[in-house]
């Protein structure tokens, strides 16, 4: 089973060079090429590349391996980048996993952005200047609110260890003393008893995943019904041109939603509660979800192709080198 390791790290390795290739692309075009004036949706862009580059850059150097295992499940790494201690690659998981919650956190904004400029324009104001500010700590207080989470809710005891002992060196013949992990055990069992005792401590690091996901998924969900339903109408007056941006980038919004909740979020999902129903499976969760790599390379290209300023600009620059080379 090495072999899902060796797939893993293909995809990580993958995720990260059309990632950092697509996202710069993304953010030299913003900031060079693309003429129109977005407002601030412009620095959501390019924070929003920004985090992408960084989270699949800390894949690429931790191959990080999420496994799932009957009653619980673990997020570990046998790689030390650079000899760097054990301290530090764990301090290197957790802003990885905070850069996977920023990601989700960054969204809903880029959501009720675009829900103020339709419905509330007049408020827009709270968008610019200091109030940017403002957004930026959103997504940071859920990036370390996850960090943290995973931090105390997913330290390791004895048990969690020995339950997962054998399990890491049977299916990835690593020894568990020699990773750096997270793990999480829903139930312990109880000596000469058929019963098991919940351990709720463990439980708090599903609990505080899911308030994290869900409280952006509402907002996104909230808005984006609003700008389904009633967006038409409300930029009826506007010129043509601009009810074309307007919907252009909310078919972004969707895209950039939709793709990540069918092949990312569902699999993690499934990761965090298939323990609370203690079946009895061994699944390499992480190569599902090591495809979130992918994700900000996938982003970029919703973006470049859906949105009309972003796709003339490449073609321009294509066109232009392509002419000079002959």
């Amino acid at each position: 089973m090495v072999n899902w390791i060796q797939v893993d790290h293909f995809i990580a390795q993958l995720g990260f060079y059309l990632t950092t290739i697509s996202q710069f692309t993304v953010i030299f075009l913003t900031l060079f090429f693309v003429k129109r004036d977005f407002g601030s949706y412009k620095y959501l862009i390019i924070i929003f590349s920004s985090i992408g580059i960084m989270f699949a850059s800390l894949e690429f150097i931790l191959f990080p391996i999420l496994h799932s295992y009957n009653g619980g499940y673990m997020y570990f790494t046998a790689t030390r980048p650079l000899g760097a201690s054990s301290y530090f690659v764990e301090i290197f998981m957790l802003v990885q996993g905070a850069l996977y919650s920023s990601t989700i956190a960054l969204l809903a904004v880029q959501f009720i952005y675009r829900y103020v400029t339709v419905f509330k324009s007049q408020k827009l104001y709270y968008f610019h200047g200091f109030y940017l500010f403002f957004w930026i700590l959103y997504v940071i207080w859920f990036a370390f609110e996850w960090a943290m989470g995973l931090h105390y809710f997913a330290s390791l005891d004895d048990y969690s260890i020995e339950y997962m002992r054998a399990e890491m060196n049977d299916f990835y013949g690593l020894d568990i003393d020699q990773t750096t992990n997270f793990i999480v055990v829903v139930y312990e069992s109880i000596p000469h008893s058929k019963n098991a005792k919940v351990r709720w401590w463990n439980l708090c690091c599903t609990f505080n995943m899911t308030f994290v996901m869900c409280f952006q998924y509402l907002i996104m969900i909230y808005c984006g019904r609003q700008l389904y339903y009633d967006m038409n109408e409300k930029i009826s007056n506007l010129s043509k041109q601009l009810r074309k941006l307007h919907r252009q980038i909310f078919k972004t919004l969707v895209l950039q939603i939709t793709t990540p909740t069918i092949v990312l979020f569902s699999p993690l999902v499934f990761t965090l509660y298939a323990p609370l129903f203690d079946l009895r499976l061994s699944i390499p969760t992480g190569v599902f979800l090591s495809g979130f790599t992918l994700y900000p390379a996938l982003d970029a290209f919703i973006l470049m192709y859906v949105i009309t300023d972003y796709r003339k600009a490449f073609q321009n620059i294509t066109l232009s080198r392509r002419s000079r080379s002959h």
